[in-house]
């Protein structure tokens, strides 16, 4: 039997960041999450998981400052891997995929104040 979920990664028009397309991902399976943000500014970069459950919050999984290491939330720092921000672009693998992974991933980014 295999299971599968859904990784959602909406992308908004008219928005400055591109992620990575909707992706259907088996159980066990080894999947990476792409952003990249346009313009040449100095940036910070997360991605958050929004899960599938009622009344849950969104959950940080990663987050980084352009050139500097991933600090991961707690919950996401065995499985999930990430070589920070650079360039204006941020990854996140998720190595062995779970049921419960499944959710809504979404990337953000802060340009420098």
């Amino acid at each position: 039997m295999h299971f599968t979920f859904y990784l959602s990664c909406p992308v908004f028009p008219g928005w400055a960041l591109q992620q990575s397309p909707d992706t259907v991902v088996r159980v066990g399976d080894t999947v990476t999450l792409e952003c990249s943000a346009s313009g040449n500014e100095f940036r910070s970069m997360s991605w958050y998981k929004l899960p599938m459950e009622k009344d849950v919050s969104m959950q940080l999984v990663v987050y980084s400052a352009e050139g500097t290491e991933a600090d991961f939330g707690v919950e996401f720092k065995h499985r999930f891997q990430s070589n920070g921000t650079k360039n204006n672009h941020l990854s996140v693998k998720i190595q062995s995929v779970l049921l419960n992974d499944t959710g809504t991933y979404l990337c953000a980014e802060q340009a420098a104040q």
